[in-house]
């Protein structure tokens, strides 16, 4: 049970990934379904309940935490952008990084990011933050201007203004990379000088914490569980109505999920090669691969989940799982607002930095 209660957050996201390693096992698996409930009788017949929980929690754990890092770049992944041309950019506006420097600019605004003298590097972090945050296109480059610079002299902060936009129009400064770097800086800094307090200083954001990597990695499982009863419904529908003019729009869900692996891995690949495993590339080619098979290849007779039912079964079980995909994706981004901002209060509090009006 303790040991259960330190991976609760990894065993609950390995547990919501169930449902998509069953539809993996109903789809691409002849005769799966009966084997795996052969297996759970057997246990069942051998009495040995203590034995099949250590065993499940291990499944449940290693998944989860593979699930969960999946998750984590997934949804702090910046190689997914297009350049249609004359400045303008396409781009996935909302990234972890990208909620964390929008939290410090707004709370920069009310003058709560002043380290004191005890952490040098925090210190110098915010001011290259403060700095960096008022760049601006034909301005002279950040490392020219003076850090001492008050925050009131420099111009309107257009890295700040556009961190979380979808589209970035000609004219504008896009180039936010170090901008985020910073703030991530700082929030490390401030989380582990945190951390060192002790958990009863820290509890609020632990349970934050928690929160957080339960709906990153929910969100993460239901656009998977998506996906795959999007799959087996076109894959259906194919079957029973043949002579459909509309049956071949499902075809282009796996086209579109290897389009965007192929584009955003070329991105990673230019920018960071192996520096940095493309997960988010690994896991949408995947996707779409699995999509292709079930959609692509003309079969008289595939998996047995194929077989069974009728097309519109698997309707409300996409919806269903889409709405709690898109409700999980808002609650994380949510609770990434509340999170750091309850870090940075936390940290100006118990430590005393908080700027004087």
């Amino acid at each position: 049970m303790g040991a259960l209660t330190i991976a609760f957050d990894t065993t609950i996201v390995g547990a919501l990934a169930l449902p998509w390693v069953a539809l993996v096992i109903h789809l691409f698996f002849f005769e799966g379904e009966n084997r795996l409930g052969d297996a759970l009788n057997w246990v069942k017949q051998q009495q040995m309940p203590a034995v099949a929980g250590v065993l499940l929690f291990a499944a449940a754990y290693t998944l989860g935490s593979a699930v969960s890092r999946m998750a984590q770049d997934f949804f702090n992944d910046d190689d997914l952008f297009l350049q249609p041309g004359g400045g303008r950019l396409l781009r996935l506006g909302v990234t972890e990084d990208r909620i964390l420097t929008s939290v410090y600019c707004k709370r920069d605004d009310k003058v709560l990011l002043r380290a004191g003298s005890e952490n040098p590097a925090l210190e110098k972090e915010i001011a290259d933050f403060r700095r960096q945050k008022g760049n601006c296109p034909g301005e002279e480059d950040d490392a020219q201007r003076p850090a001492e610079a008050s925050f009131s002299a420099q111009k309107p902060d257009c890295l700040c203004r556009q961190t979380l936009s979808w589209y970035v129009g000609p004219g504008v400064n896009w180039k936010d990379d170090q901008l985020n770097e910073r703030a991530a800086s700082i929030f490390g800094l401030q989380e582990s000088a945190l951390l060192l307090k002790g958990q009863d200083a820290t509890l609020r954001l632990h349970q934050l914490h928690d929160q957080l990597m339960v709906l990153r990695g929910a969100t993460f499982n239901g656009l998977i569980t998506t996906s795959f009863c999007l799959f087996a419904w076109g894959a259906r529908l194919r079957r029973e109505k043949a002579r459909w003019a509309l049956r071949a729009l499902p075809t282009l869900v796996p086209a579109v999920f290897l389009y965007v692996a192929v584009r955003a891995a070329m991105h990673h690949f230019q920018e960071r090669f192996l520096s940095d495993p493309p997960y988010m590339e690994f896991s949408l080619f995947l996707i779409g691969a699995a999509g292709a098979w079930l959609l692509w290849i003309p079969r008289g007779q595939t998996a047995d989940g194929l077989r069974r039912g009728p097309h519109w079964k698997w309707v409300p079980i996409a919806v269903v799982a889409g709405v709690l995909t898109v409700a999980g994706g808002f609650g994380w981004w949510a609770t990434e607002v509340a999170y750091a901002t309850q870090l940075i209060y936390s940290y100006d509090s118990q430590l005393g930095t908080a700027a004087k009006p």
